[in-house]
């Protein structure tokens, strides 16, 4: 997978050597870095169709068929035979078509270098395999997993959540010492270092359903108690974030990444549950193709002074359960203009998500699809 940071880091070096405009594209066609600031975040029709199928290499001229794209090339990038990206270049394809070329191959290179770099830091120790196995592979062998959690004598049938922190350099090993030296800490407990400012643990939890959901916010609060007290005391930068259940060591990797998204979503909480925030994550796993798909033609034919009405309506009604007096609130207006607004919500989209769950459930994702493109027409965006 390419990271945000590899590819804004890659994307300030190639700034220096070329005026071309310069775009990397993640596995789901996400600019996730480009010389121009403004398109970070947006979908890329191409890309994502080069990675949905077999193309390598895309030169797009007419860009009449794609509403995201510029005139360019677009290269698929590749690590250890994975297709991880694309990355995109724009201009005439004949003057940059070289270009291109350089930049993709160094892309690769960066990747592949990144890549032997982590596995020899990970490999070290068998504990060390076995964590990058859990956490950093998508689809490890499970096999392999279990042979050697057997040799660590960690078992499977064990239902565990995990627990990412995140501290500073200087307090981050005090945080992991004084969890592990709690007594409630035992030897099932998998916790292992990931980086100068990380460490994670796979924290076992009672196997009895009742106990297991209805008391194991207060297990984890008290296992956790010695990190909470002294970012307290000396008031420290800790985030901690508790992600999935999960009983069967393949799946640990989609837990791990619950607790890496709820990092990211800087909620303020200590800890922040991913359970809180699974709507949230449901709705940032919706591909922005999809709702381009169900919603394109709504937005393109809404009055264009109505949009900004329609996403702050509808985002107020839906962070207040449809609660009118406190969503007023949060707009600076009286009621009843909003409830004028609501009336005109409802004549220019044909619903009443007041009256009708269905409706609702249309309104959450037409606000998704307007909050995603910036309030503005996909016609309108840059490629």
């Amino acid at each position: 997978m390419i990271s945000k940071d590899l590819a804004r880091k890659f994307i300030e070096q190639v700034t220096q050597y070329t005026e071309f405009n310069v775009n990397i594209m993640d596995a789901n066609g996400t600019i996730i870095a480009s010389r121009d600031p403004g398109r970070i975040g947006q979908f890329h029709e191409v890309a994502y169709r080069i990675l949905q199928g077999q193309e390598n290499i895309v030169v797009t001229t007419d860009t009449r068929d794609y509403s995201t794209v510029l005139p360019g090339i677009n290269m698929v990038i590749e690590d250890n035979g994975r297709r991880e990206g694309v990355v995109g270049v724009t201009g005439d394809p004949e003057e940059i078509r070289s270009v291109a070329l350089i930049i993709k191959m160094a892309i690769e290179t960066m990747l592949k270098y990144e890549r032997s770099q982590q596995e020899l830091r990970l490999r070290r120790s068998r504990k060390e395999r076995f964590v990058h196995l859990l956490i950093r592979e998508k689809y490890s062998d499970p096999g392999e997993l279990r042979q050697m959690a057997e040799e660590l004598g960690y078992h499977e049938d064990i239902i565990r959540i995990p627990i990412l922190v995140r501290a500073g350099k200087a307090e981050i090993d005090k945080a992991m010492d004084a969890v592990r030296a709690g007594s409630a800490h035992t030897k099932e407990d998998i916790s292992f270092k990931l980086s100068p400012h990380h460490f994670v643990i796979f924290k076992t939890l009672p196997t009895d359903p009742e106990q297991l959901f209805s008391e194991y916010r207060e297990l984890i609060l008290s296992y956790l108690d010695p990190i909470i007290r002294m970012t307290q005391k000396y008031g420290k930068d800790v985030r901690i974030s508790v992600g999935s259940f999960q009983s069967h060591f393949p799946e640990y990797y989609s837990a791990y990444q619950h607790c890496r998204w709820l990092e990211q979503r800087k909620t303020g909480e200590l800890p922040a549950f991913f359970q809180d925030h699974i709507g949230e994550y449901l709705e940032d796993a919706v591909p922005m193709k999809e709702l381009h798909r169900i919603y394109y033609l709504y937005e393109k034919k809404l009055p264009r002074e109505k949009r900004s009405m329609v996403l702050e309506v509808s985002g107020a009604l839906m962070q207040t359960n449809f609660n009118f007096p406190r969503a007023a609130e949060l707009l600076y207006i009286h009621k009843n203009t909003l409830v004028y607004r609501y009336g005109q919500l409802k004549e220019l989209l044909g619903i009443d998500p007041v009256a009708s769950s269905r409706d609702r459930a249309f309104l959450g994702g037409f606000y998704l699809y307007l909050s995603r493109s910036g309030e503005q027409s996909s016609k309108e965006l840059d490629p």
